[in-house]
């Protein structure tokens, strides 16, 4: 019976050790409540880089005694060092907005004290502020003059044959035919007017990317379904994706447009198992 009470104080034991070193889970935010999404946690052990979702939540594979480095633009800089606390709850992150500086402004104007005088400093002389009221009037005033243009009368202009009817099969970008007008009119209809996607337009939207493009360009760098899915949302924010496509989808302009954000991306963040560019 002793042996059996062992065996299992020994499991047990091995049970939370184990537990200890696995993902421990957090959340980033501002010292006003603000969520902050793509920032970047670091382990400082590991070298393992992730980067909190647009809720601002993360979750990384740690142990007690590590050290967690949290960076995001804007931000000071934050190092947490972890504990077997740590892995009992959320590890919640406050970070502080790093201070702007402005310039000082210099008044060159530097008061006396004596009120007739500063006033006289001030206000401009009332021959000047007459003079600029007369000048904007004058200006609003429509002109009388007739001016002169540099064209033929039109008592003396050539006749054109056609004027004062429509052609019928006048169509194109210059054209002023009948049927061009309707063609016209039929392709402002069939256009959607673009408008901001609402979370589940997002969501349908994103999963239909996922299913159309080729994966396999990100998955070399390292990311996984996880890692992708915070980098679309990054992407959809630079580049309004889904407001302009998720009702005309364009697949080698998506493509195009996830590329080119894709090589900002990689200069702040970093992935794991990452390979060298093919």
């Amino acid at each position: 019976m002793k042996i059996k009470l062992l065996s299992l104080l020994i499991l047990l034991c091995s049970i939370k050790i184990f537990s200890q070193s696995d993902y421990i889970l957090g959340n980033i935010s501002n010292e006003s409540g603000d969520k902050l999404p793509f920032a970047s946690i670091y382990n400082l052990r590991t070298d393992q880089v992730v980067s909190s979702d647009k809720m601002g939540n993360f979750a990384i594979t740690a142990k007690p005694t590590d050290e967690l480095r949290i960076v995001r633009q804007g931000y000071e800089r934050k190092v947490v060092s972890l504990t077997s606390e740590s892995f009992s709850k959320s590890l919640n992150v406050q970070l502080v907005t790093i201070p702007i500086e402005i310039e000082e402004v210099t008044l060159a104007f530097k008061p006396t004290g004596i009120l007739k005088k500063d006033i006289a400093r001030l206000n401009p002389p009332a021959k000047v502020t007459a003079l600029n009221m007369a000048m904007n009037n004058y200006m609003r005033t429509p002109m009388n003059e007739v001016q002169p243009t540099a064209k033929i009368p039109s008592a003396f202009a050539p006749r054109n044959p056609g004027e004062g009817q429509m052609s019928l099969f006048s169509i194109g970008s210059g054209g002023g035919g009948l049927l061009g007008a309707v063609a016209g009119l039929v392709t402002k209809a069939g256009k959607s007017p673009k408008t901001t996607a609402n979370y589940a337009e997002k969501q349908e939207f994103y999963k239909r990317v996922k299913a159309a493009i080729d994966l396999e360009y990100y998955t070399k760098y390292g990311l996984d379904e996880y890692d992708f899915d915070i980098f679309l949302a990054y992407a959809d924010e630079q580049k309004s994706l889904s407001k302009n496509y998720r009702n005309n989808f364009n697949k080698a302009a998506i493509e195009f447009s996830l590329k080119e954000v894709f090589t900002e991306y990689l200069k702040t963040h970093s992935f794991s198992n990452k390979q060298s560019k093919g």
